[in-house]
């Protein structure tokens, strides 16, 4: 669409613009067609204003892949930074909720319409249509790819309403067996890995986000939820509220945007729009995997990244990341792109930058430090003694080997040139970030900062090596309590030491593949901070060590598949046999094979199988994980409105979550396997739910704070089951129970 000829596009875009504005009309006159309005709100926010906004730029002839995913994330930078604009300018004139229904409309309407002018001012000359083959579209694999992500909503609809996996399961074999099918040249063309790509990352997300009608407490789900809640409710966004997930347009922003015009709740919003949005990740990722190596490799490495449990369970519940790691995939890929007019690509480095940074603070951060990193590892390869050394080191491997060098390797080679990462935008993103944590939000995410970097500091020599302060080493020495948590460990390192292995031979040996010089200097800090995971103590810990590791894999892997590639090799030389194309595709078998046991323990199929079970979306009744029913979701909405928000209302770990989530109140009970220690005051609720009321069981808090640890406790054991006793019985309907004191 983006190639057409500018009449047709715009008739096109102005359609999707008529059809919005007459399904809301609908819709208000009380005629709702169900799923419609959904459905065109979603097309028209998604994709309408960045497709324009790249004729605007006359980037043409980019591919499938890149127009998709620049049309996606230019449309969601709009979005959030309109609705930033309507949030600070519309109360000086009197509008007192912008981010309603009338005004969103109204303003997101008048944009389209200027930004169609400017497109057809710009861009009206060009036309150069390149039409989709019917036959790929409709031919077996295309169809075999495309009905995947539908066993993925049957079987958690099969989950929801009759506790029954088999459809989930089934959709794990198929998974796995697309990899095998990819790597063994069997049935799935090359032009479509993008698609399996796609359907295997929407597949593995949705398997996981569907499971229950309601919101599931997964990572930061909950707090995530009430700051774009709050916005639908109040019509306008507070940036003055004290809080780091407050301080995120992700969240602030595009949600209740999503929602209003789409008439979809928050909910449905995180579980079915946001997956789909982050499932282009790993596309991008291929794409950029693809440039550098081959599109195997590059398969292999997004199955790989798409398998590690991060990516389709802790990023479940990880919303502000999702979109955060969407722009940062899309500076990646600007980064390697040579092809594109520098103004333009600059252009979208600066909008994309900004957008990574009012999405999420801790890959602001991250990408920060590695920004500097990289920039100064670049500098430095400038400097004429490193260039001399660089000469001298090309010169002796020459000798041996004629063949162009990695970092140290022939410095004339086109690695070296045409760098796009330059001193402005390092210093541009480094102002902009603490700018804007420092100013929004209380500077709440520039505290935590501030506060996490003087916490590391103060304890790298009391603490180093402490498995107690250093989550990534307790990690590394926690004993498996079964012999599959052996194996799950053993699989674990090992793709580890691939990617060790893997960057090594690309940083100090002559390449075999050709990755971008940038690349590979943003991959040395990535690399770091894996280390730092391990041995700085309290870094980890903060954003969560497997959430830490899927996003260095953002970068690190494809050397995961060049370790494993390198690691047979040598095996191969052992025994005395040559490496040739015979055996590099062989490896890329054996690879394969690994990486699908590696999705089948990470995805919990094999301890399902055990009876083990490890995985909440295969075993929702055995697996600890805040979930909730329409009694719990009933008795929580009741406090909501029956109670003032500023009267506490205590609950259980999990049902706390769920208190979040409906009246902005997190009071969790804390405790030991012997007692509850948290003090209960007069004029005091205690919430209880199904869990505590049918099966007895409590989940406490740790006494020292934070979520991730919670201990299940038997009610009934403790003295605090007395102190409830003799509590006012004030709401009961039989999942659900209130006490007040």
């Amino acid at each position: 669409m983006n190639d057409w000829e500018i009449k047709k596009f715009l008739k096109v875009v102005l359609a999707i613009q008529v059809a919005l504005w007459g399904v809301i009309g609908l819709d208000a006159v009380g005629l709702q067609i169900p799923i419609l309005r959904q459905c065109i709100g979603f097309v028209y926010l998604t994709f309408v204003p960045g497709i324009i906004i790249l004729r605007i730029l006359k980037l043409h002839k980019l591919g499938n892949i890149e127009t998709i995913l620049y049309t996606v994330g230019l449309s969601i930078a709009t979005l959030m930074f309109t609705g930033l604009f309507m949030n600070t300018i519309y109360p000086l004139f009197g509008i007192s909720g912008p981010i309603s229904i009338t005004p969103l409309i109204i303003t997101i309407s008048i944009l389209v319409l200027i930004l169609c002018i400017l497109s057809y001012v710009r861009d009206k000359d060009f036309s150069d249509p390149n039409f989709i083959d019917v036959k790929s579209v409709l031919s077996s694999p295309a169809l075999f790819l495309c009905l995947i992500p539908f066993l993925a909503i049957f079987g958690t609809y099969l989950v929801n309403f009759h506790h029954n996996n088999i459809i989930l399961m089934l959709l794990i074999i198929i998974i796995a067996l697309i990899a095998i099918l990819i790597a063994f040249d069997k049935f799935i063309p090359n032009d479509l890995y993008p698609l399996a790509v796609f359907v295997i990352a929407i597949s593995l997300l949705y398997h996981a986000s569907l499971i229950s009608m309601y919101m599931v407490g997964w990572a930061d789900a909950a707090f995530e939820y009430w700051i774009s809640k709050t916005v639908v409710m109040n019509s306008i966004w507070d940036p003055t509220i004290y809080g780091t997930y407050n301080a995120m347009l992700s969240l602030a922003m595009l949600p209740p945007i999503y929602s209003i015009i789409s008439n979809m709740e928050i909910t449905w919003i995180f579980k079915i729009i946001y997956p789909l949005v982050f499932s282009l990740v790993p596309v991008g990722l291929y794409r950029i995997f693809q440039k550098q190596t081959n599109d195997k490799i590059a398969f292999l490495s997004c199955f790989f990244f798409m398998s590690m449990f991060a990516f389709h369970v802790s990023m479940v519940g990880l919303h502000r990341q999702k979109i955060a790691e969407l722009f940062l995939v899309l500076l990646i890929l600007l980064m390697i792109d040579k092809n594109m007019d520098k103004i333009k690509r600059s252009f979208l480095f600066v909008v994309f930058g900004i957008s990574l940074i009012v999405s999420h603070y801790a890959l602001s951060y991250i990408y920060m430090f590695s920004l500097i990193t990289s920039w100064l590892i670049l500098f430095s390869m400038d400097n004429p003694a490193i260039q001399k050394l660089r000469n001298n080191l090309h010169s002796k491997f020459s000798r041996y080997k004629n063949e162009k060098l990695a970092l140290v390797g022939n410095p004339n080679s086109s690695n070296f040139g045409d760098r796009t990462i330059s001193l402005t935008f390092v210093l541009l993103f480094i102002t902009f970030t603490l700018t804007w944590y420092m100013y929004v939000s209380s500077s709440a995410a520039f505290n935590a900062f501030v506060h996490l970097g003087d916490h590391m500091a103060s304890s790298i020599i009391s603490e180093f090596l402490n498995p107690e302060a250093t989550q990534g080493l307790e990690l590394v020495l926690m004993k498996p309590e079964t012999l599959l948590g052996y194996f799950n460990k053993a699989i674990h390192f090992t793709t580890q030491f691939f990617i060790i292995v893997g960057i090594l031979m690309s940083l100090l040996k002559p390449k075999e593949r050709d990755f971008n010089a940038e690349y590979l200097a943003f991959s040395i800090p990535f690399f770091g901070m894996c280390l730092g995971g391990i041995i700085i103590p309290y870094f980890a810990a903060t954003i969560n060590t497997p959430r830490l590791y899927h996003i260095t894999l953002l970068f690190l892997a494809p050397f995961c598949v060049i370790g494993g590639m390198t690691i047979l090799k040598i095996l191969s030389r052992i025994v005395r046999t040559s490496w040739t194309n015979k055996n590099v595709r062989s490896s890329l078998k054996v690879l394969s094979t690994f990486f699908v046991i590696y999705l089948l323990f990470n995805s919990g199929f094999v301890y399902e199988l055990a009876n083990q079970p490890y995985s909440f979306p295969l075993n929702t009744t055995a697996v600890n994980r805040p979930n909730f029913n329409e009694e719990e979701v009933v008795s929580a909405r009741w406090l909501s409105d029956n109670i003032d928000a500023s009267k506490r209302v205590y609950a259980g770990v999990h049902n706390a979550l769920l208190l979040q989530m409906s009246r902005g109140s997190f009071s969790p009970l804390r405790g030991t396997e012997e007692e509850v220690i948290t003090r209960i005051p007069d004029d005091t609720r205690i919430f209880l739910g199904r869990k505590n009321v049918m099966d007895g069981k409590i989940w406490l808090g740790d006494p020292r704070g934070g979520r991730s640890n919670t201990t299940a406790v038997q009610l009934q054991n403790l003295t605090f089951y007395t102190t409830l006793l003799n509590m006012s019985e004030i709401y009961n309907n039989g999942d659900a129970v209130v006490y007040y004191r």
